[in-house]
């Protein structure tokens, strides 16, 4: 029986797929929060369409940022894997 900490060959292209899987539901996701949100606070402060604006440019800003940090762990696990 294989050591649960051991993966096989193929285990670490189904990881990057999957981590890379999740940027287009981020990119769709965060600004989308941020309108909704954006727009909350523009009704409950009366600053139409400030908010808004600064809630989807926020929301761009974090799926970005995320996107950036996914696809360097994708590339710092498959250097790990190639050294294997």
């Amino acid at each position: 029986m294989e050591p649960p900490h051991q993966q096989h060959p193929d285990d670490s292209g189904k990881r990057s797929a999957a981590m890379l899987m999740t940027i287009p539901t981020l990119l769709f996701v965060s600004p989308l929060v941020g309108f909704f949100l954006g727009k909350w606070l523009d009704r409950h402060f009366a600053t139409e369409p400030r908010l808004t604006v600064l809630g989807v440019v926020l929301g761009f800003v974090a799926a970005g940022r995320e996107t950036f940090l996914i696809l360097r762990r994708v590339q710092q696990l498959e250097e790990r894997d190639k050294r294997r």
